[in-house]
């Protein structure tokens, strides 16, 4: 569960990005940001794993106010997907799906055979797609990679 109680993000130059928002996702709910540019989806998604601190109003995160964990550790724990999703381009989608469970020190064997169960699971066959590079993906198909490197260290 995923809940902003009445959160602000406002600029040192008076520029206010997020103003009094307040919403729940429940465990399990699918939810999309939409809006115009600039109003403020992402600075709403990087105040989840703090990347940007918010100036006022509580966020948890499993019934937890995110402001009282380590940063570090909270994002160990959240898996999410960026518009751009910023694969390694001299890397095989295999291994970029792998990246985040090496980085936590997985064995290769084990955060390979995690990267291909999410590739499956996200509907790109492993054996087809897991020797490929990101440039030889559509982007629909990289977005899906996203998805299955979020998921890669069970978030």
């Amino acid at each position: 569960m995923i809940r902003f109680e009445q959160v602000t993000k406002r600029y040192p130059d008076g520029t206010t990005a997020v103003d009094g928002l307040s919403f729940e996702v429940s465990e399990g709910e699918l939810v999309t940001l939409v809006g115009p540019s600039g109003c403020g989806k992402t600075t709403t998604m990087l105040m989840v794993n703090r990347l940007i601190e918010p100036t006022s109003g509580r966020i948890l995160v499993g019934g937890e106010d995110i402001a009282t964990v380590d940063p570090v550790l909270l994002r160990r724990r959240i898996g999410y997907v960026i518009q751009q999703v910023g694969l390694f381009p001299h890397r095989t989608i295999l291994d970029n799906t792998a990246t985040v469970p090496s980085l936590l020190g997985w064995k290769r064997a084990r955060a390979r055979a995690r990267a291909a169960e999410l590739l499956d699971l996200v509907g790109l066959d492993p054996h087809t797609y897991g020797t490929r590079y990101p440039h030889q993906l559509s982007g629909g198909q990289r977005q899906r990679v996203g998805v299955a490197r979020a998921l890669a260290a069970d978030p």
